[in-house]
């Protein structure tokens, strides 16, 4: 295992290296929520199309499926964070519709069961020749004994765009990842997101007040992660109406 470079603020431990490598010797957390590296579908593009923008732009993506620096098979990636989750305890995982399949079978031979697929709305589509995308689907699953959320009035559909804020590719919204911690763990819990990109896992949980473990192998994201989770730690009317006097007590511990 090596961990390149370490960084806590507030309750938010943040590792510079390879998740696979890193998480076998982390302790067991509460939650996970990631959007995890995959491969895009390559080719396909016909030269009667129109140009592709926004992240699939030809200076971003080259088509050949390799949009962000490093992706991990499905069936290595799902048995890991299937250990580096407590006995009972939830799991998040985002992919695109192409990988949504293959995805859930790897999580389940990996030991998860599967609660239900989510969808975000993301409002601006990507082009396509086959319908414009605009939705990203999550798998909710879970370990161990299956947990009521805190708020089940909550809706498969969470619509809601994103003013990108680090330049990451592949980022999503606070509010989107926010909604799953807050109803999939409790106060003082630990969230992992071993995929961090961009932190916007760290933000959201550290607005939610739950303890946070960040791994991220790009050097140049992890440090816009530690400054985007420096920002709201150094922002308290962003989390204080979610934490209590106990929870800043323990997130001023935490340093």
């Amino acid at each position: 295992m090596t961990i390149l470079a370490e960084r806590y603020i507030g309750a938010c431990r943040l590792l510079l290296g390879d998740a696979m490598e890193i998480m076998p010797s982390l302790l067991p957390v509460d939650l996970i929520v990631s959007d995890v590296p995959y491969a895009l579908t390559t080719g396909g593009v016909s030269k009667s199309s129109k140009t592709m923008s926004g992240i699939f732009a030809a200076h971003n993506y080259a088509n050949d499926g390799q949009l962000i620096m490093a992706t991990v098979p499905f069936d290595e990636m799902m048995p890991a964070l299937f250990a580096a989750l407590k006995a009972d305890g939830d799991c998040y995982v985002m992919a695109n519709d192409k990988n949504v399949h293959p995805l859930t079978d790897s999580a389940l031979a990996a030991g998860f069961q599967f609660h239900n697929l989510l969808a975000w709305d993301k409002i601006t589509p990507t082009a396509n020749r086959w319908y414009m995308k605009n939705l990203e689907f999550t798998l909710y699953l879970w370990k161990g004994r299956a947990r009521t959320i805190n708020n089940p009035g909550s809706k498969q559909l969470i619509r809601g765009g994103i003013e990108k804020e680090s330049g990451h590719p592949t980022e999503k919204p606070v509010h989107l990842m926010a909604e799953y911690i807050a109803n999939s763990s409790n106060r003082g819990d630990t969230v992992l997101d071993p995929f961090m990109g961009s932190g916007t896992t760290g933000v959201a949980a550290m607005q939610c007040g739950r303890r946070f473990v960040g791994i991220e192998i790009d050097r140049d994201y992890f440090d816009i992660a530690c400054r985007r989770i420096q920002d709201a730690y150094d922002r308290p009317d962003l989390y204080s109406d979610h934490m209590d006097g106990e929870q800043l007590s323990m997130v001023e511990a935490a340093e």
